[in-house]
């Protein structure tokens, strides 16, 4: 394994530490955890690829794309199912949740 990648979790792990901070401080209020779900996936489409589950999915699709290349297209379709999971399944849920936050009324 190259030392790069052990590095490139590290520097997730402490971007995701990061969001997790921001939305589970003692002062945060509705908009802080929408801004924290917004980060993770955007449904606005200028916005969608930069979001973490945007980039997730980008990078697994582009996997896909390589393995289908070398290897085999059965195992690329996999991943690249994989990829429409993480930005439609899990994408769509949390913008539903911060649909439904943004709508309600922080708690005094």
């Amino acid at each position: 394994m190259s030392a790069d990648i052990p590095a490139a979790v590290t520097a997730i792990r402490l971007g995701l530490q990061t969001l997790r901070d921001h939305a589970l401080a003692d002062t945060a209020d509705h908009q802080d955890l929408a801004d924290v779900l917004a980060t993770l996936y955007d449904d606005h489409h200028d916005r969608r690829d930069d979001s973490v589950l945007g980039l997730l999915a980008a990078l697994i699709t582009d996997l896909g794309i390589r393995i289908g290349d070398r290897t085999d297209e059965d195992i690329a379709e996999t991943v690249d199912e994989a990829a429409g999971y993480v930005q439609d399944a899990a994408g769509g849920r949390l913008e539903r949740a911060r649909a439904l936050l943004t709508a309600q009324e922080d708690p005094a």
